[in-house]
Parts: C-alpha cells; structure tokens; sequence
C-alpha cells in the first residue's frame, strides 16, 4: 500500500463501532466521519460521537445518530440523522459494502 492511500473497513465492522458509545473508562468514543446527505451533498464531520434520536427506532430504520462535537467531547450544532448506506468513510477508511451485509 502506498503512502496516502486508504485503507477500507466492512461495514459490519463499521456499525459494530458505532454501537459502541463509550471506552473502557466511560469517556464518549469520538470519531471522524464523511457521509452523503438526501440532496447529494458529500459532508465531512471531523469530530463527533453515535448517539440516538428521538423517537426514532434507529435499528429498524436503519439509522445512526451523529453528534457534532469540539476536542473535548462537547456537543456542538445538533443531532444528525444519518442512513448507514451514505456513511462513505469512517475514522479515515472507506466504507465497503460487499462483506454481504444486506444494503
């Protein structure tokens, strides 16, 4: 692999990560994500954390809630609601779909 080339990540593995919410000592598991929004826009969120919606079924609908947040783990802007499918990178790997989880 050549340097500044991506590695990628199944998506099991990614939504397996994202359920986890918190480390070993109860601090918010902090991520970098890029994902693709309804109207075609490709947005880059550096820092945030997996939190739910209200009154969403998230699993069901297949969901995740996104959390923006500063260095610290501090909430900024609001809750977005994100379709695993338009997560197209995860922590720097890009996401692929072929491990036979069904899209």
């Amino acid at each position: 692999m050549e340097k500044g080339e991506k590695k990628s990540m199944y998506a099991s593995t990614m939504l397996a990560d994202l359920d986890i919410r918190t480390d070993r000592f109860g601090h918010k598991r902090i991520f970098s994500v890029k994902i693709m929004t309804l109207d075609g826009k490709l947005r880059f969120v550096p820092q945030a954390y997996a939190t739910g919606c209200k009154g969403m079924n998230m699993k069901k609908l297949r969901y995740r809630g996104i959390q923006p947040c500063d260095c610290k783990g501090n909430p900024e802007m609001h809750v977005i609601p994100v379709k695993i499918t338009n997560i197209i990178e995860y922590n720097g790997h890009y996401i692929d779909w072929s491990n036979g989880y069904p899209v």
